[in-house]
């Protein structure tokens, strides 16, 4: 995912890139691999993800070209014009104003500046079905979150390309990607993991009676291991991939 995303991005070396929802680091860290003397503006809301970033940044010897921020991107703490591009990676659809965002990202680009955004494509996918798909078929009366459910808010195809024109974008472009998810290890590794990560999903999760969560667990193995080959899964995801410029030079 993060290759489609800064495919999208086109970097050169010496860019300042504000990465949005930047998380434990990535893209964070791959866009700081791809830079000379340009930098990497993080930001997200967690503490604790930006301490994690920062020790990795700090071992691939990365950290002279990271800034790391804790803030909201409802009111990013960035010049107005100082930014040549901007990612957000599954971080959009959580956003509680999309719009107020994406005007944001408008006031720090540059004229001519661009922004590549990533989110999820609908929930009937692969990589869903074989994991909180089985919860919700086993578990009798479950649904998803109502927070959940946000993943999938841009799912509608044109959605994300026509809230970046809203807000005056130009030379938007969205596209619907299946790719890889790459997970090395083994079916219970990645299903204990993705319950581990998926706090939004937790709610779900806790209704799993503990009698049913051996037969849940079991399932959702045998789901993923259709798409292993040796110690690699490669499960298929859908995702949504925008880009857009800000007009000007």
């Amino acid at each position: 995912m993060t290759d489609a995303l800064l495919a999208e991005a086109a970097l050169r070396p010496e860019l300042l890139v504000l990465d949005l929802a930047a998380g434990a680091g990535d893209p964070t860290l791959s866009i700081a691999q791809r830079l000379v003397t340009g930098k990497v503006i993080a930001i997200d809301t967690s503490p604790a993800g930006l301490r994690l970033a920062k020790s990795h940044a700090e071992q691939l010897r990365l950290g002279l070209r990271i800034a790391w921020l804790q803030a909201d991107a409802h009111a990013i703490p960035v010049a107005q014009n100082s930014v040549d591009f901007i990612t957000c990676r599954c971080g959009i659809m959580f956003f509680s104003n999309t719009a107020l965002v994406m005007a944001e990202m408008l006031r720090v680009l540059k004229p001519g500046g661009c922004v590549a955004l990533l989110a999820w494509g609908s929930f009937d996918q692969p990589f869903f079905d074989a994991t909180v798909g089985v919860v919700l078929r086993l578990v009798g009366g479950s649904e998803m979150p109502a927070e959940a459910r946000q993943m999938f808010r841009f799912a509608t195809a044109g959605s994300l390309a026509r809230q970046l024109r809203t807000v005056g974008f130009r030379e938007v472009c969205e596209e619907l990607l299946t790719l890889p998810r790459v997970w090395v290890g083994t079916p219970e590794e990645l299903w204990a993991y993705q319950q581990e990560v998926s706090t939004l999903c937790l709610p779900l999760f806790k209704r799993i009676p503990p009698a049913l969560k051996p037969e849940v667990d079991a399932m959702v193995s045998s789901a993923l291991a259709r798409f292993q080959i040796g110690n690699i899964l490669r499960v298929p995801v859908n995702v949504i991939v925008a880009s857009a410029r800000k007009p000007g030079a």
